[in-house]
């Protein structure tokens, strides 16, 4: 009973989060639900993970261990053993992990666990991450616990949704906007257009005099210039395909689209003739577009640089920005929340190197160079 008075208006103050945040606070949410978990069940460790697809997890927070360990402990874990029967199987509650049939080992300087409760993070039958916990003060973790702990994931999985549906709602009105304008230019301006070539060139044919004729003359063709230079916009206008465009046309029109929902002052400068293939192509524009998504919310307003160079037999992506900048050895290594291990892990499936550059007061930079030809599975 202590714990359950204790949860409801913890989580009563979540709600309340959730109901202020939009997708910019989603790791502030985050945050709140695994501190409210953590102290609702008792716990000594907590962790928060949202998968990313492809083995790891896109975001990873934790509790109750220091920076000092995690830097030891190294690498963040991926969605195997445990983690990963906890996203298949649905709620787990060991008296000790390392019974479980699908546990393996811990990484070296990692604590050792014992009893273990894991819940998967779900919204609207969808499993989207998992929350999990360890060292509870009584020794396990109760059936009431577990109840506590679904309740909360279930917080988890609705700021994880109104983020997403956040920012596809954001894509699409811009996706819809372009092709809005792309219809009204086509159906008003440029039939208007191709009206008055043919009006010009029939006027001219009927001439009195030579001097008209070639007035009339110059009239068709300024405006067949016209109609080309509409058609072209129209073209622009309309949303880029990876596949039909590429990817350099793909990069501006993100930064495009930003355009209309912040304050950007952001440069795009890409070579007409990358090489890539594309798959590769699609892996460095998510690189891309998670890099660019830090500097517009990192670095907000401040002048940024977007640049895409074909150099021998490799490609350099670069996102950089001159905001506040931040020092990487500062960072958090108990947190996975920049995107940065998404990126690292599509630079290095492609065989690429991964950079991040950063100095307080100074600006960050993202670098990615791909080898041409060269990717791994």
């Amino acid at each position: 009973m202590e714990r359950q008075r204790l949860a409801d208006p913890l989580a009563g103050h979540v709600l309340k989060l959730l109901a202020l945040a939009d997708s910019s606070d989603l790791n502030l949410v985050l945050r709140r639900i695994l501190r409210v978990a953590r102290s609702a069940v008792g716990a000594r460790y907590a962790a928060l993970g949202v998968p990313d697809g492809q083995g790891g997890f896109a975001r990873f927070l934790t509790q109750g261990i220091t920076q000092r360990q995690a830097a030891r402990i190294g690498a963040l874990p991926h969605t195997h053993g445990v983690l990963g029967a906890l996203l298949d199987e649905g709620p787990i509650i060991l008296r000790d992990i390392r019974r479980h049939p699908r546990f393996s080992y811990f990484p070296a300087h990692h604590p050792v666990m014992t009893d273990f409760l894991g819940v998967p993070i779900t919204h609207r039958g969808t499993v989207l991450g998992n929350l999990f916990m360890s060292g509870s003060r009584t020794g396990s973790f109760s059936a009431a616990d577990r109840r506590t702990l679904q309740n909360l994931a279930a917080y988890a999985g609705v700021a994880i949704a109104n983020a997403d549906l956040y920012s596809r709602a954001q894509e699409l009105a811009v996706i819809e906007e372009r092709t809005r304008v792309a219809r009204e230019l086509h159906d008003a301006a440029s039939q208007r257009l191709f009206s008055l070539v043919y009006e010009a060139r029939a006027a001219a044919l009927g001439a009195p005099d030579a001097a008209t004729a070639a007035t009339l003359k110059r009239l068709e063709n300024g405006a067949a210039e016209a109609l080309t230079e509409l058609r072209t916009l129209v073209l622009a206008l309309r949303p880029k395909s990876l596949e039909r465009d590429g990817l350099a046309a793909a990069v501006r029109e993100h930064v495009d689209g930003l355009r209309r929902t912040h304050t950007l002052d952001m440069q795009v400068e890409t070579d007409p003739d990358l090489g890539l293939t594309l798959d590769q192509e699609h892996a460095l524009l998510r690189i891309a577009q998670e890099a660019i998504h830090n500097a517009v919310k990192h670095a907000p307003g401040a002048p940024a640089r977007v640049r895409l160079k074909r150099r021998g037999s490799n490609v350099t992506l670069t996102v950089s920005d001159h905001g506040p900048g931040f020092d990487p050895s500062a960072h958090a290594a108990t947190e996975s929340t920049l995107g940065m291990t998404t990126m690292r892990q599509r630079a290095d499936a492609l065989g690429a190197s991964f950079e991040v550059s950063s100095t307080p007061g100074a600006g960050s930079t993202v670098a990615v160079r791909v080898p041409l030809g060269r990717s791994r599975s």
